[in-house]
């Protein structure tokens, strides 16, 4: 900076102005002083303004495709591509065209692949059919079909079954199937005579007691009776002498599925297959199809204890009578009479259950 001098002519006295003139603003040769310098800027050092020559562009390539200006053709046989901005354009990877340049950026313009070709078969595996679309036409057609079946199936079972009344195979026969049925049968003790029992042991203990269980699906229906006398032995007056019955009758449910077994099986297994001291068992025959018996004789201090049992079966029926008697020493009973007595009342509970 230069200081201002009051007594000076100002920024416009020309001597001032030759006197503050600097070296960076020399006119060039050739130019008058007293003009401006144009295109000088003071704040620039400009060692060769005069002989900087002004810029010429390089030359653009040919339209051909051949390289020009000394550029060699790009590799993998593409041609050159047209310089826009002052940067050359290569070609995008994966073979999708180079797109013009927007802002001197490379802009690519995305190309779907190919679709692929359907797999041809192999390995024995032929080639699928193409899928419908959710055509459903197939589905409504099978379910008509399949109604049609339906409906036929139960027309001829109503056929079959004559048109009138339960068919064939209803519930009914099948719990009422065989030679026997409890229908009608609402005390068990009815199909037998519990007043045997006054043969051993003449006062009763009450009225008998039964039970009913109805058939069902999985069963033919079963019932029970149990009866009983007692009083004081005559010989023994610390003993009191007993007579106890008990029927059970158990019916198949007509059904041929393995678990639909007849309860005789069961008894005989339980009756006969234990053995031990006192203890007999034998056949039945005369009553049924097959039957056995199986008795038990304890011998105590004061009375002796015996148990004889007879069980038959019969087409959809089992029948099983026990009789139990405890009687005081000095009054012994017959073993052939309970036998008898047994098969007696078995042979009456068959009778009572057969169908008429």
């Amino acid at each position: 900076m230069t200081s201002s001098d009051p007594g000076s002519g100002g920024p416009h006295d020309p001597a001032k102005a030759q006197e503050t003139a600097q070296w960076w603003a020399t006119p060039p040769t050739g130019t008058d002083a007293g003009q401006p310098v144009q295109g000088a800027d003071p704040t620039m050092l400009n060692y060769n303004a005069a002989g900087m020559p002004p810029y010429t562009p390089p030359a653009q390539p040919l339209s051909t495709g051949q390289p020009s200006g000394g550029y060699p053709a790009a590799s993998g046989g593409f041609p050159q591509q047209p310089v826009s901005g002052g940067y050359p354009q290569q070609a995008a990877p994966g073979g999708y065209a180079q797109q013009p340049m927007s802002g001197g950026f490379p802009q690519q313009q995305y190309t779907p692949p190919p679709s692929t070709p359907p797999i041809a078969p192999a390995y024995g595996y032929p080639a699928q059919p193409p899928r419908s679309g959710g055509n459903k036409t197939g589905w409504i057609v099978g379910g008509v079909i399949g109604l049609v079946v339906i409906v036929g199936v139960i027309i001829g079972a109503v056929a079959l079954s004559g048109g009138d009344g339960p068919s064939p195979l209803s519930d009914d026969k099948k719990k009422n199937a065989g030679k026997y049925t409890m229908d009608g049968v609402t005390n068990g003790c009815s199909v037998i005579d519990t007043s045997v029992l006054s043969k051993w042991v003449p006062t009763s203990k009450g009225a008998p007691e039964h039970s009913e269980t109805k058939p069902t699906d999985y069963s033919g229906g079963r019932f029970e009776c149990r009866a009983g006398n007692e009083e004081a032995s005559k010989t023994d007056k610390y003993t009191t002498n007993t007579a106890d019955l008990t029927l059970d009758v158990s019916f198949l449910s007509g059904s041929s599925t393995a678990y639909n077994r007849p309860e005789y099986d069961t008894w005989k297994t339980s009756d006969t297959g234990t053995t031990g001291s006192g203890r007999t068992a034998g056949d039945v025959n005369g009553i049924g199809e097959a039957g056995y018996w199986s008795a038990k004789v304890d011998d105590w201090t004061y009375w002796t204890t015996t148990d004889y049992t007879v069980a038959v079966k019969d087409d959809n029926a089992s029948v099983k009578v026990n009789i139990r008697l405890r009687m005081a020493k000095g009054q012994d009973v017959s073993k052939d009479e309970i036998a008898q007595v047994c098969k007696d009342q078995a042979r009456k509970a068959l009778d009572n259950l057969k169908k008429k």
